[in-house]
């Protein structure tokens, strides 16, 4: 800052009336505002126009993200004010975390930077966050100015006035460049930036930051709104939105420029609306749905090559890699709803089986939900659920021909239904399903179809979301583990090796399962114990527990490491393993003004990197990747 305009604020404080009483109005021709009121005294109590600068805005009821309140709120340059009648003066009036809030602007996580070995001689040591507050010179600086200023409370020691006032440092001072252009040696805090000006006079050389007007000018971003995010080899697939189009399919190779529109389906400013993207062996599949009909499509990622293979039949879903092309449901308006196959050709799409015959549909539903089918590919090919009048739910399997679609279990009763299932070997699957309305574990042989029960497990009764007694069926080393949720006991881990004898309940000292996860051929168990979540074990092949972190992460092989997210309030932090699958490093976080979801549209990974789309205050919803070199914003594609 320039000195003659210090000598102006110098002037400026100077000249200001000093108000008899808060209720006269004091107003400043500098920004056009007045402060009044509760605001006022506090204004003038705490440190005035040094400390708070001059006010910004009116005093008006604005909404509190942290609260989801509306309270009194003025803005200064440095500070914002906000009343709270409900608390007893000097509390009344709280100041908003307007450090802290700029550091989440630019997705600096506060509580994930390093923390400094301990105290230095003749510094502040602050415990809490790790950092030490010190002077940058013989009896001035950062530490100095902390401690001179403090918010006006007799009851508190001049150390609490301080905290109250600016609250704990949050960073280790660096040079930053501030918002005047001026490349200056900073501290965040809580509330307040520390810049220090080493050019100017003693009582200046410490100078706050304007972080009320900062704030106050930081802007959120246009979202393009990636989703359906989907890996083919290396190349993402994703629709978004930018300035000039629609919603429309887009590419990526993990860089800015390698991010591009693969095809504007609707041109100029409509929306071509791709969905349900699907990574097929040489390219991606995907629908479009239109007033008339549904249109099944293809792409290798460029332009000339982003084509409809087929029109004609409707309520195309469920679309999965198998074999050259893809397996999926769909309506051709004379079968109803049954399995069809495509090569990305006209001509090699087709009917698989009308496993229902006539308009009938084949989607499996429950009385709870719908399962419009469970893939599973093994055998060199798919299996999957589907139902008829016949014979109601069974599970099925295809090669992808109509010739080689069959049945291949055979659950009896009337009352039966198929929930989930997983591979045991190149030949048995392991099947979730309840037999004349018994609930429980099958071994099925797919070449025979030969079917034995391994374990029974009582159904779940009364009003609960997911009434399923066994779930999350997992193989791992020739294995399934499995889940089994028992009324008034808890969650329990079940593993069978396909005979009856050797499938049991295993221990884990008392705690609780809550994900399962197969990675690098172990099991990764994520466990709670007495309600409090314990982390990430690894269940050993001779049934004990080693403790891989103690972190609440949702985990996700990449097929070369383990990727991790976080879900933190109004944000989510990344973290990643190298390929031996050994500890998580913290890659960066995101930080958003609401609250943050991943699902599986939004996100895809693979062996080198995973994309995210994610929300921040900054840029709003747009493309991340995380890889080795961190967590980084591939592209705003909607500035």
């Amino acid at each position: 800052m320039k000195y003659w305009i210090i000598l102006s604020l110098i002037v400026a404080s100077l000249a200001l009336p000093q108000a008899s009483h808060a209720a006269e109005p004091q107003c400043f021709e500098q920004t056009g505002f007045c402060i009044e009121g509760r605001f006022l005294e506090y204004w003038q109590q705490n440190g005035g126009l040094q400390v708070f600068g001059y006010p910004l805005s009116i005093a008006e009821s604005a909404y509190n993200q942290d609260s989801g309140d509306f309270f009194l709120t003025q803005h200064f340059e440095r500070a914002r004010f906000e009343l709270h009648p409900e608390f007893a003066a000097p509390y009344d009036v709280l100041l908003g975390r307007l450090g802290d809030d700029l550091l989440r602007y630019r997705n600096i996580d506060s509580e994930m930077l390093p923390r400094e070995t301990g105290p230095k001689q003749g510094c502040l040591w602050f415990d809490a966050t790790g950092h030490n507050v010190c002077n940058q010179a013989n009896g001035v600086g950062f530490m100095t100015y902390w401690q001179n200023h403090g918010l006006n409370d007799p009851q508190l020691d001049p150390f609490g006035r301080s905290l109250q006032l600016f609250g704990y440092p949050l960073t280790e001072p660096a040079m930053e460049t501030n918002a005047n252009g001026d490349t200056v040696l900073t501290q965040h805090f809580e509330r307040a930036r520390f810049e220090w000006h080493p050019n100017q006079p003693n009582q200046f050389k410490v100078l706050l930051g304007l972080v009320g007007k900062e704030s106050q000018q930081a802007r959120g971003g246009e979202s393009s709104w990636p989703y359906e995010l989907v890996m083919v080899n290396d190349t993402l697939f994703f629709t978004a939105e930018d300035e000039l189009h629609g919603r429309e399919l887009w590419a990526s190779d993990g860089t800015e420029n390698g991010t591009h529109l693969v095809k504007d389906i609707e041109p100029g400013a409509g929306s071509g609306w791709p969905y349900q993207l699907a990574k097929a062996k040489n390219g991606l599949f995907f629908i479009r749905l239109t007033p008339q009909t549904n249109e099944l499509w293809f792409s290798d990622g460029s332009e000339n090559n982003t084509r409809i293979v087929k029109n004609g039949i409707s309520s195309i879903t469920n679309l999965t890699a198998l074999g050259e092309g893809i397996m999926f449901l769909a309506d051709d308006g004379v079968h109803g709803l049954e399995p069809w196959f495509s090569d990305g050709t006209e001509t090699g799409t087709y009917l698989l089986r009308d496993i229902n015959p006539g308009p009938a549909h084949a989607n499996v539903e429950t009385s709870y939900g719908f399962f419009w089918t469970e893939y599973t590919p093994m055998a060199g090919g798919m299996a999957f659920l589907a139902r008829n009048e016949q014979t109601g739910v069974q599970v099925w399997w295809t090669d992808g021909s109509a010739a080689g679609t069959r049945q291949i279990s055979n659950f009896a009763g009337d009352v039966h239904s198929v929930f989930e299932l997983e591979p045991l070997d190149t030949n048995h699957l392991i099947v979730a399903a309840s037999n004349e309305g018994t609930f429980g574990m099958w071994n099925v042989n797919i070449s025979t179809g030969e079917q034995h029960v391994l374990a029974t497990h009582p159904w779940i009764t009364g009003s609960i979301r997911n009434p399923l007694p066994a779930s999350q069926l997992t193989q791992v080393n020739g294995e399934v583990y499995y889940q089994v949720y028992t009324q008034g006991v808890g969650t329990s881990l079940w593993r069978t090796n396909g005979q009856p004898q050797q499938t049991k309940q295993q221990n884990l000292n008392g705690m609780t399962p809550y994900r399962l996860l197969r990675a690098n051929n172990q099991l990764f168990v994520q466990l709670f114990n007495e309600n409090q979540q314990a982390g990430w074990w690894i269940f050993n092949s001779d049934a004990t527990l080693s403790q891989f972190m103690s972190l609440d992460l949702i985990l996700e092989d990449t097929g070369n490491g383990l990727i991790g997210w976080q879900l933190i309030d109004k944000g989510a932090r990344v973290y990643r393993s190298a390929a031996n699958y050994q500890a998580m490093s913290y890659q960066g976080s995101l930080m958003s003004m609401s609250g943050t979801t991943f699902d599986a549209t939004k996100r895809a990974t693979n062996a080198k990197r995973s994309f995210f789309a994610l929300l921040d205050q900054q840029h709003g919803s747009e493309l991340w990747v995380s890889d080795a070199q961190g967590l980084r914003l591939v592209k705003d594609i909607r500035r």
